[in-house]
């Protein structure tokens, strides 16, 4: 047994001797070879090409990177997720440069196929721009007589006795009985008897007499007793004590003051009558739509009560002052309604199409070499004569200025709307840059003069022929921030999508100054606190889709102007709150969601005026908030309550797409002066 025992110690000695020789010769191996995968040099760069065509995993290098245009700091190896901030698609990540150009950036032509940028040619021609405005049918003034009495007497008859009948001119409207009337055609009959009988041989005498005629037969004309009337008391064939009344011009019935048994006194109105078959269209114009309209252009329009059907009318008076209020000028357009199909009250959407300069409107030689009423722009005439209407003498037209030659204006330099980029102060267009390899571009500001549909002329910045993105800027512009260049969104260079590393143009430009707050009656800033705090429910409503809640909120706004108080304000400070105002009050109905949301940027613009110029108490800073895809890319701002975007532009849609651009902190005051409602929010109640 002890044999047996020594034999296996001695085996187990032999084997641990070898073994743990082979375990240590094992260990050194791996050592070395993980010493060399930690320490061998990086492999040589991908080419560009191979890079471009990429796949979820490249076994050549680090994985493709892919990011969101809205956010540069998303970097995401899934090409195929969502922006956690937005759910915009993601674009991947490239170290394309454009070096030796700050404002260039070069892309790979896979990406810019990607991307689907697409370029337009910067060309010269009149575009053809529309303005929309809106109005309602009325009575033309020029069109309407009103009936009054002449001299004192009762209404023994009424022929006419109700609103709305058509008459023609000479048809009777009343019997008069008038003691005072009697009296005139008496006197008139004895003088015409002494006239005719008289035996004198006094040149005096007979000139009295003569001119006693004239006078009674004057007194008779300015009663209103029409010729053939005086001739039939002339001749003794009149023998009533009533008078008829008769109708001065033909037309309907539009006011009736009298009845059958009244008594007037002399200048008492009787009844009204409009003629329809001239009618007026007035309505409303912002100044921005001033430029576009002149007078005797053509106008057409339509009603509700002939859908599909168009009409047509001439400008005829373009009111010269601006009202402060609503920033409107009133545009008045004169309208044949030769078959009464146009009644007055009917609400119109009229649209002027014209073709535009550098000026505005350009002014066409349609009515060259022809005669023109001052007062009635549809009465046109070959040659000289007097108006159909009122008589007024014909005018050539080239007096009045609405005749023109576009043959001696230049062509503006003109590029498609799509193709700018717009932060507010800015202008910014991409242009690609020619005779390149790889697909460049440069960011260019612009100075832009007035929009004509969907093109806007360019006053300064490009030139004819360059090529410039129409679609697929925003993401050149989101790769110009990645490269830490100036953008749109990042003036200044910088990258990393952040808004505020300058506030200048694209190469440096400078913010315009904003207007100071001024010093205005204290109670005046707590009387607007009611304004801003409904235009916040406003926000909050629209950034969750409550159409309902907006509407209300509107409301607010409305019934909170109505107790604001203007007494302190005066000059600038007074101008800006009643423009603010204007903006913020909803006239009209609000039927859906995207309607809201574009007034609701009117209502921002004035609200942001307000915080500007008068800031607010309270013990809330309220935030600045942008959002640069609002409106076809156009961006749009917005107040809000916290720096957590809320967007009220998309809503759900893309809720937290934007950012903040500046802050309002609370005028200084008391802090028990601001009492707070139950949800931490300063006091507004939809009650």
């Amino acid at each position: 047994m002890s044999k047996f025992m020594n034999t296996s110690r001695s085996a187990l000695a032999w084997l641990w001797k070898h073994t743990a020789a082979g375990v240590a010769v094992i260990l050194i191996i791996a050592a070395l070879v993980i010493g060399y995968r930690i320490g061998r040099p990086a492999p040589d760069p991908v080419p560009e090409t191979v890079a471009a065509d990429h796949s979820h995993a490249d076994d050549a290098g680090a994985p493709q990177m892919y990011t969101c245009s809205m956010h540069p700091s998303v970097r995401l190896p899934d090409p195929d997720a969502k922006c956690p901030i937005c759910f915009m698609d993601l674009i991947p990540v490239t170290d394309d440069g454009g070096e030796g150009n700050e404002l260039r950036i070069t892309l790979s032509e896979s990406t810019a196929a990607m991307s689907q940028i697409e370029t337009a040619s910067v060309g010269r021609f009149f575009p053809t721009a529309e303005a929309r405005l809106y109005g309602k049918v009325t009575y033309d003034e020029t069109s309407v007589a009103r009936l009054t009495a002449y001299f004192p007497g009762r209404i023994e008859r009424l022929f006419v006795n109700y609103l709305g009948v058509p008459v023609a001119m000479g048809d009777h409207m009343a019997e008069v009985y008038s003691p005072d009337l009697l009296a005139a055609f008496e006197e008139f009959r004895q003088s015409k008897s002494a006239s005719e009988n008289t035996t004198t041989t006094s040149e005096l005498l007979r000139s009295a007499t003569r001119d006693t005629l004239a006078a009674a037969h004057e007194k008779l004309r300015l009663f209103g007793i029409t010729p053939e009337q005086i001739t039939s008391i002339e001749d003794g064939s009149f023998d009533s004590d009533r008078l008829t009344i008769y109708a001065p011009i033909g037309g309907v019935v539009t006011h009736l003051a009298v009845r059958e048994g009244d008594y007037l006194q002399t200048g008492d109105p009787m009844a009204t009558i409009a003629d329809l078959s001239r009618l007026w269209l007035d309505m409303q114009a912002y100044e921005s739509q001033l430029p576009m309209l002149r007078w005797g252009q053509r106008v057409t329009f339509t009603v509700e009560a002939h859908p599909g059907e168009t009409f047509e009318g001439r400008i005829s008076f373009i009111e010269p002052l601006v009202d402060e209020r609503t920033r409107t000028a009133a545009v008045r357009v004169a309208v044949d309604n030769p078959e009464r199909r146009l009644k007055p009250g009917m609400f119109a959407s009229a649209v002027v199409r014209t073709r535009v300069g550098d000026d505005g409107a350009i002014i066409n030689n349609e009515l060259a070499g022809r005669w023109v009423s001052p007062m009635h722009p549809t009465v046109v005439k070959d040659g000289p004569g007097e108006c159909d209407i009122c008589g007024m003498a014909m005018v050539p037209a080239e007096t009045l200025g609405v005749v023109g030659d576009p043959t001696v204006t230049d062509e503006p330099l003109v590029i498609p709307r799509s193709a700018v980029l717009f932060t507010g102060t800015r202008s910014v267009v991409y242009v690609q840059v020619p005779d390149v390899d790889r697909p460049t571009y440069e960011g260019r500001s612009v100075v832009l003069g007035p929009r004509a549909g969907d093109f806007y002329i360019v006053r300064e910045g490009l030139s004819r022929g360059e090529s410039v993105v129409v679609n697929g800027a925003f993401r050149i512009d989101s790769a110009m921030q990645i490269a830490a260049k100036p953008s749109m969104m990042t003036p200044g260079g910088g990258g990393g999508g952040n808004p505020h590393a300058g506030h200048g143009g694209i190469a440096g430009d400078s913010m315009p100054d904003m207007p100071l707050r001024v010093p205005v009656p204290d109670s005046f800033v707590f009387a607007i606190k009611p304004v801003y705090a409904a235009y916040l429910d406003a926000q909050e409503a629209l950034a969750a889709d409550d159409l309902g809640g907006f509407v209300q909120a509107a409301t607010d706004i409305k019934t909170a102007l109505g107790f604001v108080e203007e007494a302190g304000l005066v000059g600038e400070p007074l101008a800006e709150w009643r423009r603010a105002a204007a903006r913020l009050r909803v006239e009209d109905a609000i039927t859906t969601i995207d309607t809201a949301r574009t007034r609701f940027e009117w209502m921002s613009e004035g609200v942001i005026a307000l915080q500007r110029r008068f800031g607010h108490r309270g013990s809330e800073q309220w935030n600045l908030a942008h959002c640069p895809m609002a409106f076809d890319n156009k961006g749009a701002d917005w107040l809000q309550r916290g720096t957590q975007i809320n967007n009220p532009y998309f809503g759900d849609q893309m809720l937290r797409c934007g950012d903040i651009r500046e802050s309002f902190p609370p005028l200084s005051a008391p802090m028990s002066e601001e009492p707070m409602s139950k949800d931490g929010h300063e006091g507004h109640s939809n009650g």
